[in-house]
């Protein structure tokens, strides 16, 4: 009967060891490793070595679905992607089909490029990986380079220094304005290889769930082996401390929702041994750099008093609104609203002008498939590793989805891949349960 399984397995694999996990961890390793503002030079915008990997994932993930023979286990994440790209498509020939100028066109194009290499990233995921064993090593990957990402981003705020606008890569040209080190109370906010410390803090909050995970013991290690507790634990404490001393308002807020979804996962005694460990980060953090905590509470207790970033944001409502009743269905196009006519830092209002209520509802459709087959999984599958992973990717989709409340997201380089990468994983989730129990329906027939 073991001559079964291979049947009900994605057939995504090139040779014997190279599969779509593969080439999964070398995506997430080029685009949280190479810095954001480096690309191939002759091809712009478009030539970042991460976008022209997950380009590569879709046409990967196209030529296996042409070419396979059997009927494989799918989720309700499928149709929900092809009704957001179908809403993508229509904003952009929406762009296209009226008069446009060449920045406006220039940007869109890309844009539409860029959304194909995220979904090519989230389709593989989707479609590829191979089992349950090869999930838990992508997502102990996942939580090791963002832990090594974080200890990155802690050098930096102890330096003052970005260190990634010193580097010059053979090959690569700098395309992107990679910020001077920015203060906020003194304090020197860490970037990563990501092009501001904004993005930063939301890449870490989606990560930190995963983290977590691991730490807590959700995600279990493959096969025979077993961690040590430091091994299991530095990630997700590297990851908090670098999001607490990121002072991004954002950030914090995501790491708050990512840990309360997690937590609802948990025993109550994990429960306990997590806040205790929170408490002992916070107070090191306290104690160990002094004034970061007023830094922290003042950027809550500012809002409503004047502070300038939530009064821009307010002021874009009624802006945002002048364009949205010009095209309320499908936008103005994908990519047309250039930065310099405004930055909303509220990206479900860009997409608003940008893809209409048409296209955000499918967006906001996408989430919600994505969640509720992670869901699905946790509350049925007796697997505790797939559980596990169910309940990770779930809370960091929840933590990109409420990130890009309180930014652009879609307007930097590292987030948005990284995002739709981790609804791939929800709907991963829900097709490797359902093959595993086809596969035991097919046992018990024969």
């Amino acid at each position: 009967m073991a001559a079964l399984a291979p049947d009900f397995m994605p057939t995504v694999r090139i040779g014997r060891g190279f599969d779509a996990t593969s080439a999964l961890i070398v995506f997430v390793t080029i685009r949280l490793v190479l810095p954001s503002q480096f690309v191939v030079g002759p091809l712009g915008g478009a030539g970042s070595p991460a976008l022209l990997l997950a380009l590569c994932c879709l046409a990967w993930w196209a030529l296996a679905r042409i070419q396979r023979t059997r009927t494989q286990a799918s989720s309700a994440v499928m149709g929900a992607v092809i009704l957001f790209a179908a809403m993508v498509l229509a904003s952009f020939y929406v762009a296209m089909a009226r008069p446009i100028n060449a920045e406006e066109a220039s940007v869109s194009t890309l844009t539409l490029i860029s959304v194909a290499g995220w979904l090519g990233a989230m389709l593989l995921a989707h479609d590829g990986i191979p089992s349950v064993d090869r999930l838990l090593d992508l997502l102990h990957y996942l939580a090791t380079l963002g832990g090594l990402l974080a200890i990155f981003g802690l050098f930096q705020f102890v330096t003052g220094q970005y260190w990634v606008d010193q580097i010059s890569i053979p090959g690569l040209q700098a395309h992107q304005t990679v910020f001077s080190a920015t203060l906020r109370e003194g304090f020197t906010r860490p970037a990563g290889t990501a092009v501001h410390p904004i993005e930063f803090g939301a890449v870490l909050t989606m990560l930190l769930p995963i983290a977590l995970a691991r730490g807590i013991g959700q995600l279990p290690a493959v096969g025979a082996r077993r961690s040590h507790v430091f091994t299991r634990w530095w990630p997700a404490l590297a990851m908090g401390l670098a999001i607490v001393l990121s002072l991004s308002r954002s950030a914090v807020i995501g790491l708050a929702v990512g840990a309360i979804i997690l937590a609802l996962t948990w025993t109550s005694r994990q429960r306990i041994a997590a806040i205790g460990g929170l408490a002992g980060l916070l107070a090191v953090v306290f104690l160990a750099v002094p004034g970061v905590a007023g830094s922290i509470l003042g950027l809550f207790t500012v809002i409503g008093k004047g502070d300038p970033s939530v009064l821009s944001r307010v002021e874009s409502y009624a802006i945002a609104d002048a364009y949205i009743s010009q095209s309320p269905l499908l936008g103005r196009g994908i990519g047309t609203f250039l930065p310099r006519y405004r930055i909303f830092d509220n990206e479900y209002l860009l997409l608003l002008v940008e893809i209409g209520f048409a296209g955000v509802i499918a967006l906001l459709l996408l989430v919600a498939t994505s969640l509720c087959s992670a869901a699905r999984v946790y509350l049925r599958s007796t697997d505790a590793g797939l559980r596990g992973a169910a309940a990770a990717v779930a809370a960091s989709t929840s933590c990109g989805a409420v990130s890009l409340a309180l930014f652009d997201g879609f307007s930097f380089p590292m987030m948005p891949g990284l995002w739709f990468l981790m609804m791939g994983l929800c709907g991963a989730t829900y097709r490797l349960w359902r093959e595993s129990v086809t596969y035991a329906d097919v046992r018990i027939d024969a």
